[in-house]
């Protein structure tokens, strides 16, 4: 699987929680700390065994 898609929703959510972090919302926070979350597995799932062994 192609990591690009992945790679640029993990920048714009990072962009997000930034906006949300002005904004002062927890629920906001929470929300877009899961999705973060998340983003990181299928990503972390989809890394080649070779480099899961680095980290």
């Amino acid at each position: 699987m192609n990591d690009a898609p992945l790679d640029a929703l993990a920048a714009q959510c990072l962009s997000v929680r930034d906006l949300i972090d002005s904004v002062g919302d927890p629920l906001m926070r929470a929300a877009i700390d899961l999705l973060l979350i998340e983003v990181g597995k299928a990503l972390a799932e989809n890394c080649a065994p070779d480099h899961r062994a680095e980290a």
